[in-house]
């Protein structure tokens, strides 16, 4: 499903919203979206719900996604420097080439995701963030949070 610009904007207008608890507000559902190379840079989704959602080359530089739901997402060569994944879900997301640098990955599963050649150069994790099996974040540039 390919989400035009304006109806975009006015998703993430009325997800602003629901995550003030105004009314009207209405949580942003965006599952299986066509999202290809969008500007996202700064916005807030968190709680959003973007699974399957294809967010190929899409800017989501220092985005507000904590708690949002990315299962099955795409991100490839997507720009995600000092995004906020707290908490999300990232499981079986495709992040192939993508920059992750500086990102917030504290309490984030990325549990059968593809990291190939991404990028998470001074990103930060906890004990509670998911990885896939044989991942190691520390050689990959990742740093460890002890909170």
């Amino acid at each position: 499903m390919i989400v035009p610009y304006q109806a975009l904007t006015e998703i993430i207008e009325l997800h602003k919203k629901y995550l003030s608890g105004q009314e009207g507000g209405i949580k942003a559902c965006l599952k299986g979206a066509e999202l290809y190379g969008a500007n996202l840079t700064g916005v807030n989704l968190a709680e959003a719900d973007l699974q399957e959602a294809s967010l190929k080359r899409s800017l989501l530089w220092g985005a507000n996604l904590e708690s949002a739901d990315f299962k099955g997402a795409n991100f490839k060569r997507a720009n995600m420097e000092e995004a906020n994944l707290k908490n999300a879900c990232l499981e079986g997301a495709h992040l192939k080439g993508a920059n992750l640098y500086q990102a917030d990955l504290r309490g984030a599963n990325l549990a059968n995701a593809d990291l190939e050649d991404a990028v998470f150069e001074a990103s930060h994790y906890n004990a509670k963030t998911i990885w896939p099996e044989k991942f190691d974040p520390i050689a990959a540039g990742s740093i460890y949070d002890n909170d």
